[in-house]
């Protein structure tokens, strides 16, 4: 896929921030493959190099000599002191669709609908940027068909996880202080609860930041947008940079500073946040996936400007093998 970045435009100045989902299914997958890279964030992309980001400590060199794993010593502030005795040393972020689980969740409710299809009228209804509020209508829509909570719930425990993933998350799980783990969706909290508590893996996560949902007045599970954001051409109810850099900023006023960022993800809108990665971070893309693609383009366009390192996965063990190898070495 050519570049699709304007000659004229510096790389670090009009940074690619794509959609996240598109209109379910078949559909969803055309127009993400047709539209990736074709927006851009009304901001500067990657952090400058010169500015501190909140929530963040500079790298610890790397030993020569592997050992087992160096958790429990707490790294050095920027200011010259001690991070607090058993604060987490690497901030590990997973996507939720296509990533922790291996379908499109929104796609998977469509399971529940009459006939396991959704009307046309309704599919025509969805505007581009604006794929929450599709949703919410979907929501409507099965709800007025007799679709209760419980029955989602169900589609979504049944969704097999991605391969390598449970055994992933329990290795995380597994090492104490070093790693705290959230996970950034543009799917929502009922959905990504239902399934992480169905996997056993719900209370690993410190925090789920996924557009709000739950039972309404009536019975119905409603949905409404995370946030809103200045991101011009992120879809209007999320941008992962926006979220992603909120709570690193958050973390640091709680007296939290991360020594590195780890980023799990799949699609174009997991592009966005990698602005924040910096030298030592480590974006985990899954092979051929809109967001490594983007990585790609971003490499080949301006190499310099991408800082951190990219590791494609294609099961979710590629990732447990990369983190076991930085914890011998840190």
């Amino acid at each position: 896929m050519p570049s699709m970045i304007p000659a004229s435009v510096p790389w670090s100045l009009a940074p690619y921030c794509p959609q996240s989902h598109q209109l379910g299914m078949a559909q969803k997958g055309n127009e993400e493959a047709a539209s990736v890279g074709s927006w851009m964030c009304q901001r500067l992309w990657p952090w400058p190099a010169n500015q501190p980001l909140p929530g963040r400590l500079a790298p610890r060199p790397l030993s020569l000599a592997p050992s087992s794993s160096s958790c429990s010593s707490p790294p050095c502030s920027q200011d010259g002191g001690m991070a607090a005795q058993g604060a987490p040393r690497f901030l590990l972020t997973f996507d939720f669709d296509e990533t922790i689980v291996d379908e499109n969740s929104d796609d998977s409710i469509v399971r529940a609908a009459p006939g396991q299809r959704l009307p046309e009228s309704l599919r025509a209804t969805y505007r581009e940027g604006f794929y929450n509020e599709y949703m919410q209508r979907v929501f409507q829509y099965l709800g007025e068909q007799g679709v209760r909570p419980r029955d989602l719930r169900a589609v979504y425990e049944a969704i097999p996880l991605s391969p390598g993933m449970s055994d992933l998350l329990q290795f995380v799980a597994k090492q104490g202080s070093c790693f705290e783990v959230i996970l950034i969706s543009d799917a929502n909290t009922f959905g990504v609860e239902s399934a992480l508590r169905a996997a056993g893996h719900h209370s690993l996560f410190r925090r789920i930041l996924s557009n709000p949902s739950g039972p309404d007045a009536r019975g119905l599970l409603a949905l409404r947008p995370f946030h809103t954001h200045s991101c011009a051409r992120c879809p209007a109810n999320m941008c992962k940079h926006k979220v992603l850099s909120d709570y690193l900023r958050e973390r640091a006023h709680d007296g939290v500073h991360f020594e590195r960022l780890f980023y799990v993800g799949d699609g174009a809108n997991d592009f966005c946040p990698m602005g924040l990665l910096a030298g030592g971070d480590v974006a985990f893309p899954r092979r051929g996936y809109p967001m490594h693609r983007l990585i790609q383009e971003a490499q080949k366009a301006e190499p310099s400007s991408f800082r951190a390192s990219v590791v494609p996965w294609e099961t979710a063990t590629d990732v447990r093998l990369h983190l076991q190898q930085v914890l011998k070495t840190c």
